[in-house]
């Protein structure tokens, strides 16, 4: 009977560390935009419950939203990258907050990163 050895080797080892390494580099440098997204989402909630239900222009719904942009320090982000359409129905608002965050990785090989977020207030 033959006694065969099992295991990796240290080639093996090598590539899995690379690949493993390639991963955890990735979540690296995509952090701090999951983390600034955290914020807009917190933005736009905290916005919801202030203004909601409310009677409420365009131009507060602008302040607010700069005034907390300001606050979260999220400096990616102006006023102007908020779409904000009034509905007809509810005579609310529906703000809009639709980016993407492109980060290097190696070389001339980006990451990329889309968001689509989507507030209503009501009247």
């Amino acid at each position: 009977m033959r006694n065969r050895q099992q295991g990796m080797t240290a080639i093996g080892m090598l590539v899995l560390a690379a690949i493993l390494g390639l991963v955890g580099f990735a979540a690296l440098r995509l952090t701090p935009i999951y983390l600034e997204h955290m914020k807009v989402l917190q933005i736009l909630s905290d916005v919801k419950v202030e203004l909601d239900g409310q009677e409420t222009s365009l131009a507060r719904l602008r302040a607010s939203i700069e005034n907390r942009l300001n606050i979260e320090s999220v400096y990616g982000l102006k006023v102007k990258d908020f779409k904000i359409t009034k509905t007809s129905v509810s005579g609310g608002y529906v703000v809009q907050a639709k980016y993407d965050r492109r980060t290097n990785y190696v070389a001339n090989i980006y990451l990329l990163a889309e968001f689509d977020d989507t507030v209503e207030i009501l009247r």
